[in-house]
């Protein structure tokens, strides 16, 4: 048996020597959250920009982890088409023991190395792609062999932990050491919630750089739902300033695209035209 683990900080035990009811000390505890993130500001800057300059040359970003760790990057990688209109097959988010595991744990999926691997290799993992690898111990031998992997494909590699690291493992290293969890070892807490956080500032943060997004708003969606199309409704009509009825007829004009209808609206083109020059035109310049 390997007694590493205990000497790790998310494996120690929190101190309830404070006389407080449990939901103050859970609060009490996550103000550790905003220090750990505010302590990493430049670290989380530079992940945001590598993952920006992948992007824009062609190159995939892939989650890698496991348990909770692979759950948030399966989740991050997601959100990103719905809410950034983006190819699902440039985020692709990949846990340990495979998609099963994202509703019920694999056990031991974690500790084989030899999975990351394999599943890299299905996606054909390139020296051009990034990847971003989470681990909130630090430890998991699926996470670290993908970093392996990542290195010797001379690929950039992001590394997300909340325990102390004595050697630089990735490119960008960010520990998010926010200390004991309130139920010892139990990282889907305070652990879990400051890597969300910080894989939520890198993606977006990117993606904003990027232009799929204008002055706070999604300019990109893809409106699948009553909702998004509601949403898609408000964001034209704040960007063009005009009535949500207009703004409505534009978009079913333009098959519900926000940047096509912009340019439809401000160039006077009919659809095939607009659709056509849409991704040479700066939509950010068209409307000033």
């Amino acid at each position: 048996m390997d007694f590493k683990y205990k000497n790790l900080g998310t494996e120690k035990s929190y101190d309830f020597s404070a006389d407080s009811n449990i939901v103050d000390i859970f609060l009490h505890n996550h103000e550790d959250i905003f220090k750990s993130l505010k302590k990493n500001t430049k670290k989380i800057n530079n992940a945001s920009n590598l993952l920006f300059q992948t992007y824009t040359n062609g190159g995939r970003i892939f989650f890698v982890g496991a348990g909770t760790s692979g759950r948030l990057g399966v989740v991050e990688a997601a959100e990103m088409p719905p809410t950034f209109g983006v190819n699902p097959n440039d985020f692709i988010g990949l846990i340990a023991g495979g998609n099963r595991a994202l509703v019920k744990a694999v056990e031991g999926a974690e500790d084989q190395s030899k999975l990351a691997i394999q599943d890299l290799k299905k996606h054909n993992f390139k020296s051009r792609d990034l990847l971003i690898a989470i681990s909130a111990s630090g430890t998991s031998e699926y996470v670290l062999s993908a970093i392996r992997k990542t290195s010797k494909a001379k690929a950039k590699s992001i590394f997300l932990t909340c325990n102390k690291i004595k050697n630089k493992i990735s490119d960008i290293d960010i520990v998010l050491n926010v200390g004991p969890e309130v139920i010892a070892g139990s990282t889907r807490l305070k652990s879990g919630t400051v890597t969300k956080i910080a894989l939520n500032i890198i993606t977006t943060s990117a993606m904003m750089k990027a232009n799929h997004t204008l002055n706070g708003l999604m300019i990109d969606i893809k409106p699948t739902t009553k909702k998004l199309k509601a949403r898609s409704v408000n964001n034209l009509s704040q960007l063009l300033n005009l009535p949500d009825s207009k703004c409505e007829k534009l978009l079913r004009n333009s098959n519900w695209n926000i940047r096509v209808a912009i340019i439809m609206s401000k160039m006077n083109l009919k659809y095939i035209e607009a659709k056509r020059i849409s991704k040479k035109i700066n939509i950010k310049d068209l409307l000033k």
